[in-house]
C-alpha cells in the first residue's frame, strides 16, 4: 500500500497537510466565538456506545495554569497559549448515570481505560482540526503523564476520571512558526489484510531515513522509548494514578 507519489490535499482538506505542533504563542485571546466553535467540533466527535467517556478541564486561573506548567516539565507554552485544557477519560459520569436509574455499574477498568481514552482522543483531535482550520496553533502536552496523580489531585478529579494529556490552543507567533514534520513511510503502518511477518532491516532504516531531518531520529525515540527513558519513568507514576483514581485493572 505504499504511495511513493506525494499527496496534494485539496483545499477542503488542506488543514491536514499543514499540521504542526506549535509551542510559541502570542499573548492574545481567541477571536470571539471561536472557542465555542472549537468545543462544539469536539462534542460532535464519535463516541463508543454513546457513552461520552471524556471530560475536558479548561484552565483559566493563571496560578493554576502556572502550577500545571511546572508539573508538565515547565513548558512555557502552557502558560502562553490562549487556551489550555486537561484532557481526561471519564467513566465517573457514566457510572452516575447508570446508578441514577437504578442500574448496577458493570464496566471494569480495562474496558473503561480503552473506551475512555478513545473517546477523549477523538474529541481532542476534532478540536485540533477545528482550531487549525480557524488559523490557530495547537500542541498536545504528553508531559501531563509525568505527574498524573498530582494533576488529578490539583483538579479534584473523582474516582473514574484520569488525566491523559494537555491541549494548548492559541494565536501562533509568526516569528517562530515551526515547519511541517515528516512521517514514517506509509508502508510501515498501513497494511492489507494482515500484519507483516516482520520488518526487514531495510524497511526499518527507511523510517530513520524519512524521519532524520535535523538529527538522527534514533536519538529522539531512544530518549522516550528505550530503557531508562521518559516512558519508563512515567510507568510508576501512571500505576499510582490508576490506583488513586480507581482505574487499576483487577485480575479477572
Amino acid at each position: 500500500m505504499d504511495h511513493p507519489i506525494p499527496v496534494t490535499f485539496p483545499p477542503a482538506l488542506a488543514v491536514f497537510g499543514q499540521h504542526r505542533s506549535v509551542r510559541f504563542f502570542l499573548h492574545e485571546p481567541l477571536a470571539p466565538g471561536d472557542l465555542d466553535l472549537i468545543i462544539e467540533a469536539g462534542r460532535r466527535a464519535p463516541t463508543d456506545a454513546q457513552g461520552h467517556m471524556y471530560s475536558f478541564v479548561r484552565i483559566t486561573d493563571a496560578a493554576r495554569r502556572d502550577r500545571l506548567a511546572t508539573l508538565c516539565a515547565n513548558q512555557q507554552h502552557i502558560r502562553d497559549a490562549a487556551e489550555f485544557f486537561i484532557v481526561c477519560l471519564d467513566v465517573h459520569r457514566l457510572r452516575r448515570l447508570i446508578e441514577q436509574r437504578g442500574g448496577e455499574w458493570g464496566m471494569r477498568a480495562r474496558i473503561g481505560l480503552i473506551y475512555g481514552a478513545t473517546d477523549a482522543t477523538m474529541v481532542a483531535q476534532n478540536m485540533v482540526v477545528a482550531a487549525e482550520a480557524l488559523g490557530y496553533g495547537t500542541c498536545y502536552i504528553g508531559a501531563v503523564q509525568n505527574h498524573t496523580d498530582l494533576i488529578a489531585q490539583e483538579l479534584a478529579l473523582p474516582p473514574g476520571v484520569l488525566p491523559l494529556y494537555g491541549l494548548c490552543i492559541g494565536v501562533i507567533d509568526p516569528e517562530k512558526y515551526p515547519p511541517v514534520k515528516p512521517r514514517i513511510p506509509r508502508a510501515l503502518c498501513f497494511f492489507e489484510n494482515s500484519y507483516p511477518a516482520d520488518f526487514t532491516p531495510a524497511e526499518l532504516e527507511s523510517a530513520y531515513a524519512a524521519m532524520s531531518v535535523k538529527r538522527d531520529w534514533y536519538e529522539s525515540i531512544r530518549t522516550y522509548f528505550a530503557a531508562g527513558g521518559t516512558m519508563a519513568h512515567r510507568e510508576p507514576v501512571m500505576a499510582r494514578a490508576l490506583r488513586q483514581q480507581a482505574l487499576d485493572p483487577q485480575p479477572v
